[in-house]
């Protein structure tokens, strides 16, 4: 029975992969190319919002996770990769996993999924975090949006209890899960356990990682979201969420990485949804730090273009 539950899940990787039909990357992407060496030299910088020491996929790191997790090894045999966890083919193995990470550091999300799920469960990690990042900003409309973040959740529940082996997997869930909840009606957040998820999932991976800015981010924004449906007394009543909790988590994520655009726009957005007009100046000091940083891979570089969106407007409702 697992293994025709594995061969399935092989079967509907493939399919999803073959139906994309992505934009592509809409900016010049010269300055994203991490061919080579470039790649673990940058690496550091391009992981920090995931916190300090995410390791490098290299032959050393894959067979390190095959021996420590023998069912994602089993899970990558079987589904046709071409590794079964012999150490003279994780050079190999790995390299490709490393390209499928330059194709999402420089914009080619689609490849960047297709080569990714073609690698079992390793190539999930990237491959996923590229849909969450074309979910976000180049998806064409709402609905498309919220069908490629539900997919990220349901590969990621999927994956069980080796999402635990992954602080990118985690987080790319979790933040799913947050869009997801920003936008659906309250009662369908509720019905699919939204509430009491991300708290969970964002606390257990701070407890693992507790400088970890882009968690922090999300748990500071979380909270200002609910603040924004449910308003602050019933928010801290029922769910435990305050306008200073919100303060004190973006605090924490700035204190661990100041240069993150996402960051800075994410705080902007909290401000407005806990106080409305009142701190717009704030609001658009925030963006403009967002917008002042120099992107160093595409998923910066689509973040900084948004800053630039929400800065525009805010600039335009402080005249009226």
């Amino acid at each position: 029975m697992r293994r025709y539950l594995l061969a399935l899940l092989a079967v509907v990787s493939f399919t999803v992969a073959a139906d994309d039909n992505w934009k592509p990357f809409p900016y010049d992407q010269s300055a994203y190319d991490y061919s080579g060496d470039k790649l673990r030299q940058a690496w550091p910088r391009l992981t920090r919002g995931f916190g300090q020491d995410y390791p490098f996929p290299d032959a050393d790191w894959v067979v390190r996770m095959a021996t420590t997790y023998p069912k994602a090894l089993e899970m990558t045999v079987e589904g046709g990769t071409g590794y079964t966890g012999k150490p003279e083919e994780a050079e190999r193995y790995a390299a490709q996993l490393q390209e499928v990470w330059r194709l999402l550091f420089r914009g080619d999300f689609a490849e960047a999924k297709r080569q990714g799920m073609a690698l079992g469960v390793g190539g999930q990690v990237p491959a996923m975090f590229a849909q969450v990042i074309y979910a976000l900003f180049l998806a064409p409309d709402q609905k498309e949006k919220h069908r490629l973040l539900e997919e990220v959740i349901a590969y990621s529940e999927k994956a069980g209890d080796l999402i635990k082996a992954d602080r990118v997997a985690q987080f790319g869930r979790t933040y799913a899960k947050a869009r997801l909840a920003e936008e659906l009606p309250v009662p369908v957040v509720l019905k699919r356990g939204y509430t009491s998820q991300i708290p969970d999932e964002l606390d257990a991976q701070l407890a693992e990682q507790p400088r970890q800015p882009f968690a922090l981010a999300l748990y500071g924004g979380y909270q200002a979201g609910v603040i924004r449906k449910v308003g602050k007394l019933v928010g801290k009543m029922t769910y435990g969420v305050s306008a200073d909790r919100m303060e004190q988590y973006f605090n924490r994520s700035f204190k661990a990485a100041d240069d993150l655009p996402i960051g800075h726009y994410e705080y902007a957005n909290a401000l407005v949804y806990v106080y409305g007009d009142d701190k717009q100046a704030e609001v658009i000091k925030e963006l403009k730090r967002a917008v002042a940083i120099q992107p160093i891979s595409a998923m910066e570089a689509l973040e900084v273009a948004h800053a630039r969106k929400l800065l525009a407007q805010q600039e335009q409702l402080a005249k009226r």
